[in-house]
């Protein structure tokens, strides 16, 4: 893996949780195609949850405090965006069916193999200290 060290400030404000490691992940930025044009992943995640996604992956909603609802927007790779060299998907160790959880802040939340609603609600309501 590559690592950035960009740190992004987001509407949720520290955000703690499942990692994959003793220290946070940042997220490794990439050169990605979307819309015909390039650019590079971490701009085009924002500051919600996003779920990154080769294969299959619906958007996931949990209750947040004060009965806000939290939601983990989905990027598809193949379909909202392209890694035309195989950098993004060499960096996240990408097969077909991999799903990365990223926090607001860039930071890895979770992977899986496949994708499984339970499994990222639960991922999610632990960043949030929910669970």
């Amino acid at each position: 893996f590559f690592f950035s060290s960009r740190r992004r400030h987001t509407r949720y404000g520290t955000v703690t949780g499942v990692q994959t490691c003793a220290l946070p992940i940042s997220c490794a930025d990439a050169p990605v195609t979307r819309d015909g044009k390039r650019d590079w992943l971490l701009n085009q995640l924002g500051g919600d949850f996003v779920l990154l996604a080769w294969g299959d992956a619906e958007p996931v909603a949990v209750a947040g405090a004060n009965a806000t609802e939290v939601r983990a927007r989905v990027l598809r790779v193949g379909r909202d965006l392209t890694d035309p060299k195989g950098v993004l998907a060499q960096r996240y160790d990408a097969r077909p069916g991999t799903v990365y959880l990223i926090r607001p802040d860039q930071h890895v939340a979770a992977r899986w193999r496949g994708f499984d609603a339970a499994r990222v609600q639960a991922a999610l309501r632990r960043c949030l200290c929910l669970a």
